[in-house]
């Protein structure tokens, strides 16, 4: 992920960033992009696109990528699937604002603040309890690098940085399936469990992964037991599709001030196999190990 580049988090704040699924905006098949062809979305992006320089538009064929625009679609810079070369886009990103430069003059285009928007959660992120999940490919022994990034681009980051990641959001109805009733073992209820597995405990570490469904949610098990201020959490999770694994044993920690939680942090760490169709696992099948962490925002 390129995001992760110093210099582009700099650059990037002289634009509006905007992030969205470009199937809705250009679909590939010919059936829904008749279907979205008078939309002003489509046909902004579509727009842009044709101004594009050849090769750059993945045209036909589907549209990822990372794209500069004037404020009528007007090709700043760009390029399809974009997001493993950080040195080429901090290029681009450099040409991108010198030929606005240069469009607002001719144009008499105005610059104007980018304006500070607060964070918000993801759509459909909700609940008492909402938590950050980062999961990441770990070690897998002395010298073996299969579970690092693609390419070198990252050498020069942290260790975490380094290793592939990626980063999810789960909510929980209620904070008091967190919380003992009395000072021995006592379950976090089954149902909170196995939504949280079936959502957030898949392998996107790489790319896009489905969430399991129901009935791949083998085992979804995990304690809570009072510990002086803590309450300390223990279990295991497996999940099994026929297709890909996630086997995974569960520890946390968690500080309860009798109305809300002060933190609450969970691990799970264990090995996936297989694939999916989109999460970049056909030359690494494993099993190997993965972990995710679960913390809680506030």
């Amino acid at each position: 992920m390129v995001w992760s580049d110093p210099e582009i988090k700099k650059l990037s704040k002289h634009f509006v960033t905007v992030a969205d699924e470009v199937y809705m905006l250009y679909p590939e098949d010919p059936h829904n992009l008749a279907r979205v062809a008078n939309n002003p979305d489509h046909q902004f992006f579509k727009k842009y696109g044709e101004a594009m320089p050849r090769g750059e538009w993945n045209h036909p064929g589907t549209k990822q990528g990372i794209y500069m625009m004037g404020p009528n679609a007007e090709y700043l810079e760009g390029k399809f699937a974009a997001s493993d070369n950080a040195g080429d886009i901090r290029a681009r990103i450099e040409r991108a604002l010198e030929r606005w430069e240069t469009l607002r003059r001719e144009k008499n285009y105005a610059n104007q603040p980018v304006p500070e928007v607060p964070f918000r959660l993801p759509p459909g992120i909700e609940g008492e309890l909402v938590f950050r999940v980062n999961l990441r490919d770990l070690p897998r022994g002395e010298g073996d690098r299969s579970g690092a990034r693609f390419d070198g681009v990252y050498n020069h980051f942290s260790e975490f940085v380094r290793w592939a990641w990626n980063e999810n959001w789960v909510g929980v109805g209620t904070a008091a399936d967190f919380v003992p009733q009395g000072r021995g073992v006592e379950e976090v209820p089954e149902a909170t469990v196995r939504h949280i597995a079936r959502e957030v405990l898949v392998d996107n570490v790489r790319g896009q992964a489905p969430t399991w469904e129901a009935e791949d949610v083998k085992e979804a098990r995990l304690t809570k037991q009072r510990k002086g201020e803590v309450i300390e959490y223990r279990g295991r999770v497996r999940m099994d599709d026929g297709s890909r694994k996630y086997e995974a044993a569960i520890y946390g920690q968690g500080v309860w001030d009798g109305k809300a939680f002060r933190s609450l942090d969970l691990v799970a760490v264990g090995p996936r196999s297989g694939m999916s169709r989109f999460n970049q696992r056909a030359n690494d099948l494993g099993p190997a190990p993965m972990g995710v962490t679960l913390s809680l925002h506030r």
